[in-house]
């Protein structure tokens, strides 16, 4: 299948090293298969981003960025209203970033160049700009990649526990009291977390409970309850974790839902 190129590619000027594009996108937006010429960096400021390509499906909360190389055919879906940035990479810095599409993470000052961007709406850089668009670039290539948010796998001891705190992700089994259930001695499984979804058993589970909660805020539930329903102690350690993935607080977020 012919892929075209997104509409907006052929009147933009290449990036020289970054060109910025902003938008405000409605609820239940899709974005049909294209490529771009370049390579883009994917930006959102709250909820969640959807990104296809071929087999692969990337899901990524606020505090990533979605990165899609240049030439590479991808669908987009984004289920609510939000601000959206996106950022083509000229060639030069494309080919140090990775040649497969993946997830950033944003580190706080990451977030900070990010958001100077576009609080003065920049658009091509201009020569005092360079400098700030550089750093920007050079402190994406040093961040986290990832090629899944929520990775999965089949491993037979790993699997039950997934597929476990999927049902309930509420769940507060510990990492010992599940080595238990799968014959196994803690060290052993937390060997298989790490080697097999590239993370530990508490990162898989918070990252689990994250995307649980952000639906639950949208929904309308209270901190309190959201906080009990996956299995923390008090509304303060939950706020804690919210914060920590997505920069904000979670009464926050939800106001940035209400006024989006």
């Amino acid at each position: 299948m012919n892929v075209p190129y997104s509409a907006q590619d052929a009147q933009l000027p290449e990036p020289a090293p970054l060109y910025f594009r902003y938008e405000q996108v409605d609820a239940h937006t899709g974005y049909a298969p294209h490529r771009h010429p370049w390579g883009q960096l994917n930006r959102i400021n709250l909820g969640l981003l959807e990104i296809s390509a071929g087999e692969l499906n990337l899901v990524a909360p606020a505090d990533y960025i979605v990165w899609v190389p240049a030439e590479l055919a991808h669908a987009a879906y984004i289920r609510q209203a939000l601000a959206y940035t996106s950022a083509y990479v000229s060639e030069t810095w494309a080919q140090r970033l990775p040649d497969y599409a993946c997830l950033i993470a944003q580190t706080p000052l990451i977030r900070a160049l990010f958001d100077d961007f576009a609080a003065r709406q920049i658009h091509a850089c201009s020569d005092g700009e360079q400098t700030q668009a550089r750093l920007l670039l050079e402190l994406l290539l040093a961040a986290d990649h990832q090629r899944c948010y929520l990775p999965e796998t089949e491993h037979k001891q790993l699997r039950p526990i997934l597929d476990a705190l999927r049902r309930n992700p509420g769940d507060t089994t510990t990492l010992t009291q599940w080595a238990a259930q799968v014959h196994t001695t803690e060290r052993t499984l937390a060997r298989h977390f790490q080697r097999e979804m590239g993370l530990s058993f508490v990162q898989w589970r918070n990252r689990l409970r994250l995307l649980h909660a952000q639906a639950a805020l949208k929904d309308g539930g209270s901190i309190q309850d959201i906080a009990w329903q996956l299995g923390y102690g008090n509304p303060s350690a939950f706020i804690a974790m919210f914060r920590q993935h997505t920069g904000v607080s979670p009464e926050r977020y939800r106001r940035q839902l209400k006024s989006s």
